[in-house]
């Protein structure tokens, strides 16, 4: 009796003496899927004959048993299949366009419609990704690009592969961000310690991030004393830090007077801490008077004689 079943006509038919093997998987170039992209051990003259089209560039698809065994007996090739799992794995080879080659685009763009740098561009997908064929050229182009200024939001038509059989084009849409460079830490430096020049250095942030009171100059916090730690790499702010203490309530100090004519010198008590430029109250031991100074230096002042009490 007949067998009327798929299976049952390959468990009977016994697997051919013929040198033609299955490939498993093949990565295939071009837009077509040719007989030697499928068996190996063809006759020279039949393995560039094109059997399918390819899948979209970066794309797979899978050729079952059925259609394979089709595409043999209709050119003559001597492989059938030995169990309804035979299968090819087709992979269209690709050179992939990048988000941040994308962001770049973009970029330029909004600059040529007049955004002012610096600002970074946020996509609405960081997952896109373009696949074009490996003999595609690879560029990037953005044709056309509407901003909203008051929203800084855009559209932009991206364009890959222009002027070429394989130009296509993307809607992306996004946001572009204005950003700031601030001073920052770059590690951790504990309360009332003086940060060094090596500690800091600026960084980029959103401007609308970037907080009221931020020191912007990073010649406004070297040689500053660290009142409140701060987490490095972020904004700094003035009430976070003070000029350095040179003197301190109660330490000894040198009075120095400094006149066109003399200079003396003296020492004293400081009544109250004191910074570089700041003027403190200090007792001077020779005259047990109290006198008003300003800090030049550690545990050093110069008299005010129009101050003096």
């Amino acid at each position: 009796m007949a067998q009327s079943s798929q299976g049952s006509n390959l468990r009977n038919n016994q697997p051919s003496s013929s040198s033609v093997f299955l490939k498993p998987d093949a990565l295939v170039e071009g837009q077509y899927v040719t007989l030697g992209d499928l068996f190996s051990g063809l006759d020279p003259q039949q393995q560039d004959i094109a059997v399918a089209h390819a899948p979209q560039p970066g794309k797979q698809t899978v050729l079952d048993y059925r259609w394979l065994y089709g595409i043999a007996q209709r050119h003559n090739v001597e492989w059938r299949p030995r169990t309804t799992a035979d299968q090819v794995l087709i992979t269209r080879a690709s050179q992939m366009i990048t988000m941040d080659e994308i962001r770049e685009a973009v970029e330029i763009s909004l600059v040529d419609y007049g955004i002012q740098r610096p600002f970074t561009v946020d996509l609405s997908s960081d997952n896109f990704q373009i696949h074009l064929p490996v003999d595609a050229r690879n560029s990037v182009d953005v044709s056309a690009i509407e901003v909203n200024s008051r929203t800084q939001r855009f559209v932009a038509s991206v364009t890959t592969g222009a002027q070429t059989a394989q130009q296509r084009t993307y809607r992306i849409s996004g946001k572009y961000y204005p950003l700031t460079s601030v001073p920052v830490l770059v590690e951790p430096v504990s309360r009332g310690s003086v940060i060094r020049a090596d500690q800091v250095e600026y960084r980029d942030f959103r401007s609308e991030r970037v907080p009221n009171g931020a020191i912007r100059d990073i010649n406004d916090v070297i040689g500053k004393e660290v009142m409140r730690p701060s987490n490095p790499n972020e904004p700094l702010m003035f009430r976070d830090l003070s000029n350095p203490i040179l003197v301190r309530r109660g330490s000894l100090v040198i009075i120095r007077l400094v006149t066109a004519n003399m200079s003396l010198t003296a020492r004293g008590k400081a009544m109250e801490d004191g910074s570089l430029g700041d003027v403190i109250r200090v007792v001077n031991q020779s005259s047990n008077k109290t006198i008003q100074v300003e800090v030049v230096a550690e545990n050093e002042v110069r008299a005010l004689p129009a101050l003096s009490q």
